[in-house]
């Protein structure tokens, strides 16, 4: 083989494994369009499928017609989106949690735009969401996040056409789901429930002394006391994110092979 036909064959490998990449960290805020310019992001994520390439070029099926490969881009996409939702459910927990509290305390004024997820956050939802993707990179989570990656290659091929679902894969999706809502409330439970007992405490002042206008004082009141419990919660918050994160990596393969029983090639 000379060094031209080489090249374009690894070429073909190489954009045969980019989509899933691409489609993966499009829905992971981790490299998002707003953290890295669009060329260095493309450069980044392409570096991550190169590794893939010479797995590709060494078996068989590059030679297709343009409308397979187009079907096979779109579903290497489609698998790359189900990959993201699955490893961000924690990260999104965390940095919806922030969301609730600051609804909860009146802050949802101050949203502004999340520059590692691109959209509207409030504050503390902006806080948290950097800071779960720092513990991510210093706990190593992002070489997880590229071994999963890589091993579902393994569990779905680039030339598998279609898996075969088992009866439990409706039941895994709607779990994720459940699981996203749960870990939210799970994780901010504490703050909110002292949040309402002081919200309580100020309606029965407002009801004995009604001349005291308590909405005024209601926010600075919940601010602070979300604060001080942050502050006192927050060590035990982070470890246990940070072990949920790991979890969930460790899990991704797991749950897509539970729900995927065998691929069928065209």
């Amino acid at each position: 083989m000379d060094a031209s036909t080489w090249f374009i064959l690894h070429l073909k490998a190489f954009g045969f494994a980019l989509p899933r990449f691409l489609a993966v960290f499009t829905i992971l805020p981790l490299l998002s369009r707003e953290a890295l310019p669009l060329t260095l992001r493309v450069a980044v994520i392409g570096s991550f499928a190169m590794f893939m390439a010479p797995a590709l070029a060494g078996g068989t099926g590059l030679e297709r017609d343009l409308l397979v490969i187009i079907g096979i881009i779109l579903k290497e996409a489609f698998i790359g989106v189900v990959m993201g939702f699955v490893l961000a459910i924690p990260l999104w927990a965390v940095e919806n949690m922030g969301d609730l509290v600051d609804a909860q305390r009146g802050a949802t004024i101050a949203q502004t735009i999340n520059p590692l997820s691109g959209h509207e956050t409030s504050p503390l939802g902006q806080l948290f969401n950097q800071a779960i993707v720092t513990m991510l990179f210093a706990l190593g989570g992002f070489l997880m996040v590229l071994s999963v990656i890589y091993d579902s290659f393994q569990i779905w091929p680039v030339f598998g056409w279609w898996p075969k679902f088992s009866p439990d894969a409706p039941k895994l999706a709607l779990d994720l789901l459940d699981r996203f809502m749960s870990l939210t409330v799970l994780l901010c439970a504490p703050v909110l429930f002292c949040m309402f007992l002081a919200e309580a405490g100020m309606a029965i002042v407002s009801r004995f002394v009604p001349q005291l206008q308590v909405f005024f004082l209601a926010m600075p009141i919940k601010s602070a006391i979300a604060m001080i419990v942050f502050a006192i919660y927050g060590v035990v918050l982070f470890d246990y994110a940070g072990a949920l994160i790991l979890e969930t990596l460790r899990e991704a393969n797991r749950t897509v092979f539970t729900m995927i029983r065998g691929v069928r090639t065209p």
